[in-house]
């Protein structure tokens, strides 16, 4: 199995289009709308977060839909990681050899991409998403150097303990840590960090803004954070 890179982190929202007034007003820019996914149950659009990398944002009103039953549970906020695979079919076979359960215990052939799915208990405490492109799938867009933001430096998440958690990614998807992050191939990492119950999950972005300072709307529920 070889993880390529992160590829998209999914977001869900509660109101798509209050959403995307909110990224304005923080000078991030939701493009590329769907309203044909999901079954017809679904609005989506992306943010383009450099590193080859975008921020997936999704409303879902499916009350069966993955999506709609984390709004449902958590409210708004990061949904999943997706890594993105040479070998979907490798992958999931290294992991069911570790006893890793998937998501219906299916390969989805979705809209953009092959996709499997690992619950939160079975990852190391929120969704990771195995995808592998193909022709229909979102690429990384051509235009993406007129936006905004140039790098994605770091996704951060709130686990029970931290050694653990960065054992078991290690294990499960082949990648290496130094100290508390695991880094991605396209320069992006996954910073982690111990917390109670209910701060844990998926929590914040820390992007390369050129030096602007930015205030996240609590409504989006996730942190923005700038650095270098």
């Amino acid at each position: 199995m070889s993880i390529l890179r992160l590829q998209h982190i999914g977001m869900a929202v509660a109101d798509y289009r209050r959403a995307q007034e909110q990224f304005t007003d923080v000078g991030l820019r939701l493009r590329d709308f769907r309203n044909d996914q999901g079954r017809g149950f679904q609005h989506d659009g992306r943010i383009v977060l450099g590193n080859a990398c975008w921020l997936h944002v999704v409303h879902n009103w499916n009350a069966e839909s993955r999506v709609n039953r984390f709004l449902a549970s958590h409210g708004p906020g990061l949904e999943h990681l997706a890594l993105e695979t040479d070998n979907i079919e490798a992958a999931v076979a290294h992991l069911r050899e570790r006893g890793v359960p998937f998501f219906e215990d299916t390969i989805f052939d979705a809209n953009d991409g092959y996709e499997a799915f690992i619950y939160p208990d079975d990852a190391i405490g929120f969704t990771v998403e195995l995808i592998k492109p193909h022709a229909r799938s979102w690429g990384y867009p051509d235009d993406a150097d007129a936006e905004p933001v140039t790098r994605l430096a770091s996704v951060h998440a709130v686990v029970s303990d931290v050694d653990p958690a960065i054992r078991r990614f290690e294990m499960l998807f082949g990648l290496h840590a130094e100290g508390n992050a695991i880094r991605f191939g396209n320069g992006a990492a996954l910073i982690l960090e111990a917390g109670p119950a209910s701060e844990r999950g998926l929590n914040a972005l820390c992007l390369d803004l050129g030096g602007r300072a930015v205030d996240t709307p609590p409504e989006l529920g996730f942190t923005l954070l700038t650095g270098n």
